[in-house]
C-alpha cells in the first residue's frame, strides 16, 4: 500500500468516525430534549392535581377502579350509604364533597332510585358530581341532572352548585392533556386525566 492510498483510507475512517460521533451526539441531545419536555409537560398535570388537592374536597370514586393521576387524593367507595360517604376518618378536614362515578366500562348499572339519591346529594348536600362514561347518561337525564340533547360520543358530565350548573362532555377533550403525556396513556386513563386538567382550569369546586 502506497502512502497516498494509506492517507486516503485514514481520512475516510476519520470522517466516518466523526460522522458516527455526530450522530450519537445528536441522538443523545434529542433524547435529553424529549426527556426535559416530558418532565415539563408532566409537571403541568402535577400542578393541576395539586391545585385540586389544595381545594380540600373529599373526593370519592364509585364504580371502576380509579386509574387517573396517582397523586390525586381520592378514595374508592362501594355504596352510597352514609357510612361510605362519611368515610373511615370522621376527623378528615374538608370543605366539600366530590363524587366521581367512574363508568368507562359501562358495567355499573345504577337504578333510577340510586340516581335520585345521588341527585339529592348534589342538590341538598352541595356535592360536585362527576360521571365518566356514557351508559348511564339517559338515567341521569331522566332524574334531572341535565336536559340537553347530547351527541352519542359524549363520555362525561359534571354537575355542581346544587345542580344549577352542569356541563355535558366536560372531560371529552383529550387535547387538554399535554401531548407527550397523552401519548403515554392507555385509552381508559384519558378521561380521568382530561377531567383533572379541566377541573384545574374551571371553577367547579
Amino acid at each position: 500500500m502506497n502512502a497516498k492510498r494509506f492517507i486516503v483510507i485514514m481520512l475516510f475512517f476519520i470522517i466516518l468516525t466523526a460522522f458516527f460521533i455526530w450522530i450519537v451526539g445528536v441522538s443523545i441531545n434529542d433524547a435529553s430534549r424529549k426527556k426535559r419536555l416530558w418532565r415539563e409537560k408532566a409537571q403541568e398535570v402535577t400542578d393541576a392535581v395539586e391545585k385540586i388537592n389544595a381545594k380540600k374536597y373529599d373526593i370519592m370514586v364509585y364504580g371502576d377502579v380509579w386509574n387517573g393521576p396517582k397523586d390525586l387524593i381520592a378514595r374508592q367507595i362501594m355504596t352510597f350509604e352514609q357510612d361510605d360517604l362519611i368515610g373511615p376518618d370522621p376527623n378528615f378536614e374538608h370543605v366539600g364533597h366530590m363524587l366521581i362515578i367512574n363508568d368507562l366500562s359501562g358495567k355499573n348499572e345504577l337504578s333510577l332510585d340510586t340516581w335520585r339519591r345521588i341527585h339529592d346529594l348534589l342538590q341538598y348536600d352541595n356535592y360536585v358530581v362527576v360521571y365518566l362514561g356514557n351508559a348511564q347518561l339517559p338515567a341521569m337525564q331522566e332524574t334531572g341532572f341535565f336536559f340537553d340533547v347530547y351527541p352519542k360520543s359524549t363520555n362525561s358530565l359534571v354537575a355542581w352548585n346544587g345542580g344549577l350548573n352542569y356541563e355535558v362532555g366536560f372531560a371529552d377533550n383529550s387535547s387538554l392533556i399535554p401531548g407527550v403525556v397523552l401519548e403515554s396513556l392507555s385509552s381508559d386513563r384519558i378521561p380521568s386525566f382530561a377531567m383533572v386538567m379541566k377541573m384545574a382550569r374551571n371553577n367547579y369546586l
